[in-house]
């Protein structure tokens, strides 16, 4: 495509990473960085209103993720995407066989031409649509659902279908990123659109709504139990029934969560989930 430049998005919550990112890709002649986000929401706004050819992504997003984000941008001016991340474990193998490419940060220059070898390849009218098939594999690798479901997902608004996700990407107090295995969180609760999550060993705060949150969370083990908590259900050790139809869940270590009356049928819930 040697008559016009190839534009691109960078997005990610790390402004160092943007940088480098930008100052490697400024060095590629026929490259033009139009737009930068930190998160996935203004993300969807830049390429909604810019349509880059190219979008850079970072998985590990906080609030709306990388794979939301591409969701949310499923239409026939839909950028070509490659994704990026700090960890060559994370869904490496089924993004290289199915994506445009998986950078590892920080990205090697040498790395990024053969990307762009790559993205110039694709960047016809055939060949994009055919992109959109092949991330569906990709989403398919990764969530363990079938392709068909996925383009279901695709059309309409609903959260990704992988309602059981085995860890979260939470920022701890020294602003690392640590994978949070979601099997050691014990309860949660909401402060507004930040989450208090509770594990044996740490708690974390995480700048997202409930709404998204249980979303991403298995709804057979993490159960509602007031309109900001929600619980475990394998970490309850005994209910204690209360008048007004509340009762109270002892997890353990000193513990006791309230189960609100409007939430009262989370207990037949709970129960019903523990013994299956």
């Amino acid at each position: 495509m040697p008559d016009r430049k190839i534009t691109a998005v960078i997005v990610d919550d790390e402004p160092l990473a943007i940088e480098g990112l930008r100052l490697r890709l400024h060095k590629i002649e026929d490259m033009h960085v139009v737009g930068e986000a930190v998160d996935g929401d203004n993300a969807i706004a830049i390429c909604h209103a810019l349509q880059p050819d190219v979008l850079f992504l970072d998985l590990n997003l906080p609030g709306i993720n990388g794979l939301e984000v591409v969701q949310s941008l499923q239409s026939d001016n839909m950028p070509l995407v490659v994704f990026v991340s700090a960890y060559s474990e994370y869904a490496l193998d089924a993004f290289e066989l199915n994506a445009i490419d998986y950078l590892l940060k920080p990205v090697n220059l040498g790395r990024l031409q053969q990307t762009m070898k790559r993205i110039r390849e694709r960047l016809t009218p055939v060949e994009r649509d055919q992109e959109k098939f092949k991330l569906l594999r990709a989403l398919e690798e990764v969530s363990g659902l079938h392709i068909s479901e996925l383009q279901e997902w695709l059309s309409n608004e609903s959260p990704l279908p992988n309602s059981s996700n085995q860890e979260l990407v939470i920022k701890n107090a020294k602003n690392e990123k640590v994978f949070v295995p979601v099997a050691d969180i014990e309860w949660i609760d909401a402060a507004g659109d930040y989450m208090c999550i509770h594990t044996p060993a740490e708690n974390f705060i995480l700048r997202i709504t409930m709404k998204k949150l249980t979303s991403q969370l298995d709804a057979r083990i993490f159960q509602r139990i007031h309109k900001s908590t929600v619980v475990n259900i394998n970490r309850i050790k005994s209910i204690q029934p209360l008048r007004n139809s509340e009762s109270i869940l002892d997890l353990g270590d000193g513990v006791k969560l309230k189960v609100s009356r409007n939430y009262s049928c989370a207990v037949k819930t709970i129960i019903d989930n523990r013994v299956r």
